[in-house]
């Protein structure tokens, strides 16, 4: 028995609907799937109607871009797991950043038409739809429209920070971020924890640590990119220093075909017990009295 704790719908920079995730779940054979779109929680109602149908448990879920200070690509996102998706304050802070994406997307086509390129905004609009705009949306349409072969060239030749048509994206602060998922009854988990870019073990686990002293709950130790000793070694920091343990592959259909469902690469399998500790660590810490699905 397997899960996955970290996919992404077409309401944010997925391809599949909600209804098509837990249909390809259930084909899997996974027994619980957490939905974690970027800034977006669209997709969590019409997710939890559809499985009412189906063996495939869904986890409320969000995932949060920080503005946190990391040396050139390297970034930072939380996972909040078992959240309240109804919850007022966490809607009105999730609407706000739509808000900005959209203004943003704005402004890199705007910058793509300075380049002598033509990006109909209908085209964008329509990949969009009720989710939350992205660079992976207009990366999107470049490839449709012939402008560049692949996703991979429209994010390496104009999307990417320092590119031509690359603008910044409005983000949280590490402890707003972390408080509002907590408010929201859920637990917060660093993302990918690769892609904070430390090359070693040591330095990554004093950011881990200061990450901890802002509230952090956890650690995404299973993913798709983490070589089986990062893995361990995630494993073994996590609980040595009482944090918590998710996994997920980061699923998000056509946009990402390398990744897949449960499997990520290949090499990914996240034990169920993962899930049954988070969930009765949930319950016993008093954080359930919001969050809905589980």
């Amino acid at each position: 028995m397997c899960i996955d704790l970290h996919t992404h719908t077409h309401f944010s920079d997925g391809s599949f609907s909600p209804q098509e995730l837990i249909a390809e779940a259930k084909k899997e054979g996974l027994r619980v799937v957490a939905i974690t779109d970027h800034d977006e929680v669209g997709a969590i109602a019409p997710a939890l109607e559809y499985a009412l149908d189906s063996a495939v448990r869904i986890v409320p879920g969000v995932e949060l871009s920080i503005d946190y200070d990391l040396p050139g690509r390297a970034h930072l996102h939380v996972l909040g797991l078992f959240i309240d998706h109804q919850y007022e304050p966490l809607i009105r802070t999730l609407l706000d950043l739509k808000k900005a994406r959209q203004a943003r997307m704005g402004e890199m086509v705007g910058k793509m038409r300075s380049l002598g390129l033509d990006i109909p905004d209908a085209e964008v609009e329509e990949l969009v739809g009720q989710g939350s705009p992205g660079r992976p949306h207009l990366a999107r349409v470049m490839v449709a429209r012939g402008i560049v072969p692949n996703l991979h060239a429209a994010f390496i030749d104009y999307l990417s920070k320092g590119k031509p048509a690359y603008v910044p994206k409005k983000k949280l602060p590490i402890g707003a971020a972390v408080a509002l998922i907590h408010q929201a009854g859920g637990l917060a988990f660093l993302a990918h924890p690769f892609s904070l870019g430390y090359a070693s073990y040591e330095p990554l686990g004093r950011e881990i640590l200061k990450l901890k002293s802002q509230g952090l709950d956890g650690i995404e130790v299973y993913y798709s990119k983490h070589s089986r000793y990062f893995t361990r070694w995630l494993d073994d920091f996590a609980r040595n220093n009482d944090l918590l343990v998710c996994g997920g592959s980061d699923f998000h259909g056509a946009a990402k075909p390398e990744i897949q469902l449960g499997r990520g690469l290949g090499n990914l399998k996240v034990p169920y017990y993962v899930y049954e500790n988070l969930q009765q660590y949930w319950e016993e810490n008093g954080r359930n009295d919001r969050a809905v699905g589980g």
